[in-house]
């Protein structure tokens, strides 16, 4: 009950809007049974046996003059003015029934509109550990898939609830006015539909959530096919992927197979017990109006409010079998608005000042889960010094530089920025003196120049091209067909791999920074590619703090020092040459990038 109370409280920014459609809703409703009921009542009384209509002492009076008017006119003027009646009456219902429909649907829109983008602000916010430790998969399903859900819960749902709840009170109050006594059946056949849908809603809830798992692993097996189907095809894996899929999607089948059986088990068992409370009715009325103790007009109208009772049950049972859907989708949604960040900018974290001095880790160790990845590194990187960071895979290289960012905080130790401890400043401008180039080149489906100013909408072109020149992407930028404006397609795909490259260093550069980080930006690049991307690092090292991680020695050489980092410790730090001397790993290094230690 809490989550689905939580959930509601999205309506709270639009409730004028809910309001509206609950007040046409209500109006609909009335006019709904006006036009069955309202009617029958003349038409059974006045028009076929020409019998008054009974008018009971609660009647209001405008109500009882009416009723008055129909008992004195006669059969023919009752008819000529119902079907004079009947017209605007229901074009009148229709128009309400268009505005419920309008508003009920823009309120429930407005809010998925909110939570789902609630749900993507929360995502990008969240950091490195929490998308390294959820499939893509998952997140799209959270995204699309459970927000869809939740729609339709609130689109059907509230709209039902609102309509159906209004018609069974309309109904109610109708049968238990006119003999309540006999109308007790209701309640005691009623209670009988509680348990069974009790029990199928908490079914619907668990299959639910297994429909919502499995959604996410046939996400994930499409993207990771989609994405990697080069390798797919070189490798003849077209079978195993088809055979990975079709198993997932039969788990789906089988799984929402068993969620429409127990969702179409909801409406007989509810239609059931109507047929009872009307079989009940037809038989006890009926030998009233035989025996002329009842009006056919009043009997009819008790009648058919009782018949009218069993679609609004039938339609608020299927409705407790969507909410329990809606209910375990947004329990996966707020799992993900709950989880607490590992990173954190504090209240009162202030701008850090422009970055002149130095870096310094200070004792820092950091573990992803049980696994150490640093342990108790300390160094201090000067003002305008460049560092490159070698040693063997898996030694905690990218972790350490990625600590400076903030994508991470350290387990022990800290991190500090001129003698600021980088937790104590905004993140904002801590990132916004840093520029960062990753092994893998992320680019976006969009033109060259919208990748370059990612961050920056407002940068003129000037700055643009200028950063592009500093990273010798210019030539080639202009080379294209539409230059700076030519779409580059999904992940920079249309494009040489020491292009996107040279586009990221142009992104670094934009913003100018003091500070950059290049990891392992030449690890993946032919010859001529990382000697274009080497030259591009030589100019634009000069006067800036930056941390090369490093697989070539290319370009560790352009460091003015070199940290070795194995196990995640800071083993060796020094000169290309003194290391050479001192280290064997380092010499092990450099052997493998097939150059001779006498080649110093």
């Amino acid at each position: 009950m809490s989550t689905y109370l939580r959930l509601l409280r999205y309506l709270k920014p639009h409730i004028r809007i809910f309001l509206l459609g609950i007040l046409c809703t209500a109006i609909f409703s009335l006019l709904d049974k006006a036009v069955q009921f309202g009617l029958l009542f003349p038409l059974a009384d006045r028009i076929i046996t020409d019998q008054a209509i009974p008018t009971p002492a609660w009647l209001p009076d405008w109500l009882r003059a009416i009723v008055q008017w129909f008992n004195q006119a006669q059969p023919r003027t009752v008819l000529t003015a119902v079907a004079v009646a009947i017209p605007p009456l229901f074009l009148t219902k229709g128009l309400f029934e268009v505005f419920r429909s309008f508003y009920m649907n823009d309120a429930s829109q407005r809010v998925i509109r909110d939570l789902r983008q609630g749900l993507f602000d929360r995502l990008v916010t969240l950091p490195l550990d929490y998308h390294h430790q959820t499939t893509t998969g998952t997140t799209m399903s959270r995204i699309l898939y459970d927000t869809g859900i939740i729609q339709n819960s609130i689109t059907e749902g509230l709209t039902d609830l609102v309509q159906y709840g209004l018609q069974v009170i309309i109904c109610l109050a109708i049968v238990l006015t006119m003999n309540w006594k006999q109308s007790l059946i209701v309640f005691i056949l009623v209670p009988l539909i509680a348990w069974p849908i009790g029990r199928i809603g908490k079914l619907l809830k668990k299959f639910s959530q297994q429909a919502q798992r499995v959604m996410g692993e046939l996400s994930s097996t499409i993207l990771e096919s989609i994405s990697g189907i080069q390798v797919v095809q070189a490798y003849r894996y077209e079978s195993v992927a088809e055979a990975k899929f079709a198993g997932l999607n039969e788990r789906s089948y089988r799984i929402m197979r068993k969620l429409q059986k127990r969702m179409n088990a909801l409406e007989p068992v509810t239609e059931f017990v109507g047929a009872c409370c009307t079989a009940y009715v037809l038989w006890f009325g009926g030998r009233q109006v035989l025996s002329h103790q009842l009006s056919l007009g009043t009997f009819s109208l008790y009648l058919g409010s009782m018949v009218s009772l069993v679609r609004p049950f039938k339609r608020l049972a299927r409705l407790h079998g969507i909410n329990q859907q809606a209910l375990a989708s947004a329990e996966r949604i707020f799992d993900v608005l709950d989880t607490p960040s590992t990173v954190v900018e504090h209240a009162k974290a202030r701008l850090l000042p422009p970055f002149h001095r130095d870096i310094a880790y200070e004792h820092v160790s950091f573990s992803y889960g049980s696994q150490p990845a640093l342990r108790d590194v300390s160094i201090t990187i000067q003002a305008g010094e460049t560092i490159a960071v070698v040693g063997p895979n898996g030694g905690g290289k990218t972790t350490f530089v990625n600590l400076l960012p903030r994508f991470y905080d350290p387990n022990e130790g800290r991190v500090r920025v001129d003698s600021v401890d980088i937790r104590h400043v905004t993140l904002g401008s801590l990132r916004g003196q840093i520029g960062l180039v990753t092994q893998e080149t992320f680019l976006f489906n969009e033109t060259v120049r919208a990748n370059i100013a990612l961050g920056h909408l407002e940068v003129d072109l000037s700055a643009i091209v200028e950063s592009a020149k500093r990273a010798n992407a210019h030539d080639f930028i202009s080379r294209l067909p539409k230059g700076y404006d030519t779409v580059i397609g999904e992940r920079g795909d249309t494009i040489s791999g020491g292009e996107r490259q040279r586009l990221a260093i142009a992104r670094a550069l934009l913003n100018d920074p003091p500070i950059l980080i290049f990891d392992e930006a030449t690890s993946q690049l032919d010859a001529q590619s990382e000697h274009l991307i080497t030259e591009t690092l030589e100019q634009i090292i000069g006067g800036r703090t930056v941390i090369l991680i490093a697989h070539r020695l290319s370009t560790v050489r352009l460091a003015h020092r070199i940290v070795l980092i194995q196990e995640g410790r800071i083993v060796e730090q020094g000169s290309h040459d003194e290391l050479l001397h001192k280290s064997p790993l380092y010499r092990r290094f450099c052997e493998l990038q097939l150059m001779s230690t006498g080649k110093s």
